[in-house]
């Protein structure tokens, strides 16, 4: 999982960064992110395009708050 907080329906810049130095090859990645306003968008899509490599699920968002509750049911439903 890459989490990070989205900007204007992106992924803030240094995740870019992050996402482009590393090798995702052999991996699953599911993006998630937080924000009070802005959705998901393609920001996924997006640092997939930059990783070049892995497989990439759907992510998800959460509001710039959530409880553990949230996160806890959205992580068991990966499984």
């Amino acid at each position: 999982m890459i989490g990070y907080p989205i900007w204007w329906g992106i992924a803030a810049w240094p995740v870019d960064t992050f996402v482009e130095a590393n090798d995702f090859n052999g991996k699953t990645v599911i993006p998630f992110c937080t924000s009070s306003s802005s959705g998901l968008d393609e920001s996924g899509e997006l640092l997939a395009e930059k990783a070049n490599s892995g497989n990439w699920l759907e992510g998800h968002r959460f509001s710039s708050n959530p409880s553990d509750s949230d996160i806890n049911n959205w992580t068991d439903s990966l499984k």
